[in-house]
């Protein structure tokens, strides 16, 4: 049986994504983020043990950057009652739960010349529940990331059990 809701249990392995990634108006030093009136070009990098497991496409012109953890080519109701391995169409890092263990979000704002750092937010992996969790971060030196909701599916799920995690 695999739990659809509750904190996630030691040992199973996840789908695990950045569902919504909000910066604050300015960057860390208070300064327009790409130097003009535009917003920042967003994606993340998701570190599990040390490794970069999941890397995000980038959201142009964004201070509140969204994925839907689904290919692009897919609807959700799109996959039921068809034979589409959730695995294939799935854009999440595959995370195993265990206690104590932590995985890291490195927001990047994408520029022209050179990248700029956002924030390299650490996320233990005991605080995360089945379903939508939100963290909210206070802005300090090098980091000007206000709020970060993650998704966690587990890997075993049914495609329905999937498609209402999703909500």
């Amino acid at each position: 049986e695999i739990a659809t809701s509750g904190k996630l249990v030691a040992g199973q392995t996840y789908y695990l994504f950045a569902s919504e990634i909000e910066l604050y108006p300015t960057d860390s030093e208070d300064k327009a983020w790409d130097g003009g009136d535009s917003g920042p070009d967003v994606y993340y990098n998701l570190y599990w043990q040390g490794n970069v497991v999941f890397e995000s496409d980038t959201k142009n012109d964004s201070l509140i950057a969204d994925w839907s953890g689904l290919g692009v080519e897919l609807e959700w109701g799109d996959l039921l009652g068809k034979k589409i391995s959730p695995d294939k169409t799935i854009k999440a890092a595959r995370v195993r739960a265990d206690v104590g263990e932590s995985v890291i979000i490195d927001v990047v704002d994408v520029d022209v010349l050179d990248n700029d750092e956002v924030g390299r937010m650490e996320i233990p992996l005991d605080d995360l529940r089945i379903g939508k969790t939100k963290f909210a971060f206070k802005k300090s030196q090098g980091k000007a990331v206000k709020r970060i909701v993650m998704r966690a599916l587990p890997k075993n799920s049914s495609v329905s059990d999937l498609i209402n995690l999703m909500k």
